[in-house]
């Protein structure tokens, strides 16, 4: 079988606390990475420098400029931008376990006949003050959540911190992925693939580490935050499922939210900041 080759898409808007480390990971497995870019979304901060510095070091990191704000955009300009046969896109704030590329790598090797179109896996939050008692506790409302499960199960949407597409599902949903802002943009993705005719594979091992700075938003913002899920689905006429979200999903997840929120601010007794990162 011949080698696939797989590009990493990274958007950054305002990451000078995650960027680099975020890199480092990546670049740890040169071996089964073929190129990392990084798509600067106007970036105010030292994002730029970080990158510029890990790329003086590595010639696998690459920088796209998207000037149009908004993570749509600069997913789009770094999907549009990579060459791989495998497209991963994952958020500044991820950090990749050290065996990430070459499972992605090795699974859709394996997978001949094209049967999956589009692959994810679990993010878990890391740096929690209480240690990881309420994620486990979130992750039983996720469909991405811990079920004893096969290698991979088809699930109908992507999440967006540990996602990888074949190239040529990128390009069979290009114009199909809508450009608002006020969707979810990976749910959106995951759903074109499914309307285009393909499937997505969630893997059971393939996980990685995300920042919990969405944790620390104030009670409203979260909640209009989870509000652009039924959206989303609304979008696709997921009617059904749209309501389901708003009904059932949404509340529940506001209600651990806002408990969650609670115990930060007692563990950490100190004002809780704003989440950051790409509107």
């Amino acid at each position: 079988m011949s080698r696939l080759t797989l590009s990493v898409v990274i958007p950054a808007f305002d990451e000078e606390e995650s960027i680099g480390s975020c890199l480092d990971l990546l670049c740890a497995q040169a071996a089964d990475i073929d190129e990392i870019i990084v798509v600067d979304n106007n970036s105010r901060d030292r994002t730029a420098d970080i990158v510029a510095d890990r790329a003086a070091r590595s010639p696998l990191i690459r920088t796209v400029t998207e000037h149009r704000q908004g993570l749509v955009f600069a997913r789009n300009a770094g999907m549009d931008a990579a060459r791989g046969d495998l497209i991963a896109r994952i958020d500044a704030d991820t950090r990749v376990g050290p065996d990430w590329a070459r499972t992605v790598r090795d699974f859709v090797t394996r997978d001949t006949d094209g049967h999956w179109w589009a692959v994810c896996g679990r993010g878990e939050a890391y740096d929690l003050p209480y240690g990881t008692a309420a994620a486990q506790a979130k992750s039983r409302f996720s469909p991405f959540g811990r079920r004893r499960a096969p290698e991979v199960r088809d699930v109908p949407v992507l999440y967006g911190s540990n996602m990888i597409l074949r190239r040529a599902t990128w390009a069979a949903i290009r114009d199909r992925v809508s450009d608002r802002r006020d969707v979810f943009e990976d749910v959106d993705m995951g759903l074109c693939v499914r309307a285009a005719g393909g499937r997505n594979g969630f893997l059971a091992d393939l996980t990685v580490g995300v920042s919990p700075r969405r944790m620390h938003s104030p009670t409203g913002e979260f909640v209009r935050y989870m509000v652009c899920l039924p959206r989303t689905l609304m979008l696709h006429r997921r009617f059904g499922l749209a309501l389901a979200a708003a009904a059932l999903y949404v509340p529940g997840v506001v209600v651990l939210h806002a408990a969650r929120l609670i115990v930060i601010r007692a563990a950490t007794r100190a004002p809780i900041p704003a989440a950051r990162g790409m509107p």
